[in-house]
């Protein structure tokens, strides 16, 4: 047999033999360089910071701040001003949609307090900060990651928070709940149960926007979740607003999908079906049935049960003494903002309360010039929400992440008919959420 010699290159070692003295030891093959490390984001965090802190206006019962301030005026402030050095650092304009309607407000508000004596002066200020939101949520919108962070912290945080109310409401936890000192309904950390169940019914329509999150059944326990802390709040006109919402949101998707035929025989049976529901309420008297199903539930006695009955006669009474008030105005300049309380009790009306209606305190306390900035405010969300709704309208990074847009046209209805019974113009979720909007027509 012929033996083979294995050849050894000078400087190898051979296995199981040490290496010589002098030669030095082979080198490893270099290691693949490890992935950059996940940090976070500074605007990403004080995205998310921002929108959890919008329904703390009152946490565990506790009071306003000077000047009716709240914690998400706090984390507003440290959101400005992350947003404005992202955008400084990377040399990126600063967009200010909605600026021109504020702008106007404020005008008016400054003019009414000027006729009056510096009536509601603090208040305009309050106009220009609550525009951050809209501000701060439309410029992070234009990085695709970021508008989707936001939109996933909404419908999170919108969820999270159902849940520890419904659990505090079960648990008798009245500083979880916000449950009313004279009644069964929730308010959650709002305040008021209306503003509570305005953002409910936000976060609602986020989720069937986005369709997050995506798997179905998860989707729709979500939105279960959120329709119950709704009901939770006895918000009739969220439930109204809700609905209405629901119908005309199904209507704007077969507008868009070219199917204007259904559309017109769906909302013709809406409108025969609605009239029909007025018709029975205002001809029959159904007190009586709405009283003996609150008997059996608290929560349907603090909700529907007041339709025909408290709620409908107090607000009756504030939209004829606010009227009223219009009426008697010596001049076109208004009473000041938020001043509506407190001319009600130098008037020494039966009943003081808050105006509960934007579109008649924005004439009231700001004259016709509030009036008309209203108008423009309006037109600009409905030009906004028209404009990404239409099929093909948005990039595909951004349609990836909101497949039905016209439901944002849906959560416009939601505020404009809540304006009806309560001043949610001014809402900070509302502008937070307006500036969605902004993101998808200025970048999307």
């Amino acid at each position: 047999m012929t033996a083979t010699a294995t050849s050894v290159t000078p400087g190898s070692v051979t296995p199981g033999r040490a290496a010589p003295a002098g030669v030095a030891p082979p080198r490893e093959p270099p290691r693949e360089p490890a992935g950059p490390r996940r940090r976070w984001r500074p605007e990403a965090v004080a995205l998310v910071a921002g929108i959890a802190s919008l329904p703390m206006l009152l946490p565990a019962g506790l009071g306003p701040g000077p000047g009716n301030t709240a914690l998400p005026d706090l984390a507003l402030i440290v959101f400005a001003v992350t947003t404005f050095l992202w955008a400084g650092t990377r040399r990126l304009p600063v967009r200010w949609p909605f600026l021109l309607p504020t702008l106007l407000t404020v005008l008016a508000g400054a003019v009414a307090a000027l006729a009056n004596d510096g009536a509601g002066a603090l208040t305009l200020v309050k106009d220009l900060f609550v525009l951050l939101w809209a501000v701060c949520v439309a410029n992070l919108g234009r990085d695709p990651s970021l508008f989707r962070l936001a939109l996933r912290a909404f419908v999170w945080t919108g969820t999270i928070y159902a849940l520890v109310m419904m659990a505090g409401f079960a648990l008798g936890l009245d500083a979880l709940s916000g449950r009313q000192v004279d009644g069964e309904r929730l308010m959650f950390t709002f305040g008021d149960a209306n503003y509570a169940a305005n953002w409910f019914i936000c976060v609602f329509f986020i989720v069937r926007a986005t369709r997050f999150p995506e798997r179905r059944w998860l989707r729709w326990t979500v939105c279960g979740i959120l329709i119950a802390a709704e009901l939770l709040t006895g918000s009739n006109g969220g439930l109204l607003a809700l609905c209405c919402a629901l119908l005309l949101g199904y209507l704007f998707r077969l507008l868009r999908e070219g199917k204007a035929h259904h559309a017109a025989a769906v909302g013709a049976a809406a409108v025969f079906l609605g009239g029909g529901a007025v018709t029975v309420v205002t001809q029959v008297d159904v007190q009586p049935f709405l009283d003996r199903a609150g008997q059996a539930s608290p929560i349907i006695r603090d909700s529907v049960g007041r339709t025909t009955g408290e709620s409908t006669d107090s607000r009756s009474t504030v939209f004829a003494t606010t009227w009223n008030m219009i009426q008697d105005q010596d001049h076109p300049w208004g009473i000041g903002a938020a001043q509506t309380e407190t001319q009600m009790r130098e008037r020494q009306e039966s009943y003081v309360q808050e105006a509960h209606n934007d579109y008649i305190a924005s004439v009231l306390e700001r004259g016709f010039i509030g009036g008309i900035a209203l108008i423009l405010m309006v037109s600009a969300l409905v030009l906004r929400v028209v404009r990404i709704a239409r099929r093909g309208a948005l990039k595909p990074e951004y349609a990836r992440l909101v497949p039905h847009p016209e439901l944002f046209g849906a959560l416009v209805v939601v505020f404009l008919i809540c304006a009806l019974f309560y001043e949610v113009l001014h809402y900070r979720h509302g502008f937070a959420i307006f500036g969605l909007i902004a993101a998808l027509d200025l970048f999307g």
